[in-house]
């Protein structure tokens, strides 16, 4: 068996922590996402210099490029063999299937300093052709089907019709039926009763995961984990409404204007996903989210009258919750620094604070301290030109009185 060497020889399966340091680059550009270079090495601080020589040959106008650096276990690479410490992807031929650890993630900033940003430790398996989450492995189809037949298999098992099942977990009986023929997207919320009712010790709920983590695309699962972790939120919208405060309909209008041609279950996976994140505000310790938004996006009728309509009576509903607090920008404040760039600032009980940004292509996440700090100076001087919270909720609850009108 062959393991990686170090420079005095010693292999992987030798050394005292039993573990290698996986490298892998990311790329964005002309609305395409590219893995590699990437490889493995015996050393974390080599495994970081490798990531930062790469981010540097990567910069350019129209690139996003960001790199992550995993932990691997020693016992499932000893398979693959290596060289000089440093394994390149395409050299090996065939890699084995194995499983990693995340550390940290890097991307350079403005100046073209590379950032380093802790990882959270989600973890990730190797599938043919490159790495990704152990969600996106399969298909949403062949998710939805292991979850529908481990509903129906535990269903039976307990002795329960399909109409007695729905009534027991607040459902109708044909989405449970839609459900277990895998024609609907399962919310949280029914993998969580089904599991308590048909005592499925977490299976169920420990499957739902896997039916939305291949919704987000590459460059946003650093994002995604950022907001988990965050101890507080500020964002400025000028397009739409924030992900964390859209209703399941206002997604869907969303997400169905931007993939014209995905089929109705992609749409349903994205929209589930997006309502998952919302569960942050909701938990026992959440952060304090501080939103801001443009008149524009309140007036802006996405997915029609009676969609927009709720969509504001929810806006109104999470501005009463303790930990949110949303003022609107009025069309008769004619200038202020937010222009029309939203961006997001994302702060934590440890480490800096990280300023991202989104464009047609992709998403952007910096460290850089004179972007951060001109950031936070934007935002409050955003909110200082901002209607009350007070009058926000006032403005809203009039627009949606409109709206009402219009459709009774």
């Amino acid at each position: 068996m062959t393991g990686v060497m170090n420079d005095n020889g010693q292999g992987a399966s030798d050394r005292p922590d039993g573990s290698l340091y996986r490298w892998d680059i990311h790329h964005v550009s002309n609305s395409r996402h590219q893995h590699g270079p990437c490889g493995t090495c015996v050393t974390e601080d080599s495994a970081r210099a490798c990531i930062e020589a790469a981010l540097a040959a990567a910069v350019g106008p129209d690139v996003y490029a960001w790199g992550l650096l995993s932990r691997v276990s020693a016992a499932t690479t000893d398979a693959g063999a290596t060289h000089a410490g440093t394994a390149h992807a395409g050299t090996t031929g065939t890699e084995p299937s194995w499983s990693r650890t995340p550390v940290a993630w890097a991307a350079p900033g403005p100046d073209g300093t590379v950032a380093w940003l802790s990882h959270g430790g989600r973890p990730l398996v190797a599938v043919q052709g490159g790495e990704t989450s152990a969600a996106s492995a399969e298909s949403i189809s062949s998710l939805l089907c292991r979850f529908g037949r481990e509903v129906r298999r535990y269903r039976l098992t307990v002795g329960l019709t399909q109409a007695e099942f729905a009534d027991s977990v607040d459902c109708t009986e044909t989405t449970a039926g839609r459900i277990e023929n895998a024609q609907q997207m399962p919310s949280y919320d029914f993998a969580q009763r089904a599991d308590r009712l048909l005592g499925a010790d977490g299976a169920l709920v420990k499957l739902w995961p896997l039916l939305i983590r291949s919704a987000y695309p590459d460059w946003f699962w650093h994002v995604i984990e950022l907001e988990q972790r965050a101890g507080f939120i500020q964002e400025f919208e000028s397009v739409a409404i924030p992900g964390l405060l859209q209703t399941e309909a206002y997604a869907r209008a969303i997400f169905t204007a931007a993939h014209p041609v995905a089929p109705k279950l992609r749409i349903e996976q994205f929209v589930a996903a997006r309502m998952d994140r919302q569960r942050i505000l909701t938990r026992a310790e959440p952060p304090q989210v501080m939103v801001t938004l443009d008149e524009g996006v309140l007036r802006r009728c996405i997915g029609g009258s009676r969609v927009m309509s709720e969509q504001l009576g929810h806006l109104l509903e999470r501005a009463d919750l303790p930990k949110v607090h949303l003022q609107v920008i009025p069309f008769n404040v004619r200038q202020h620094p937010g222009g029309m760039t939203p961006f997001r600032l994302m702060g934590f009980r440890e480490g800096t604070d990280v300023l991202y940004g989104e464009t047609f292509i992709g998403g952007q996440t910096t460290v850089d301290p004179a972007q951060i700090q001109q950031h936070k100076l934007a935002f409050n001087l955003i909110q200082s030109e901002a209607l009350s919270r007070d009058d926000s909720r006032v403005l809203i609850r009039d627009m949606k009185e409109e709206l009402d009108r219009a459709f009774h």
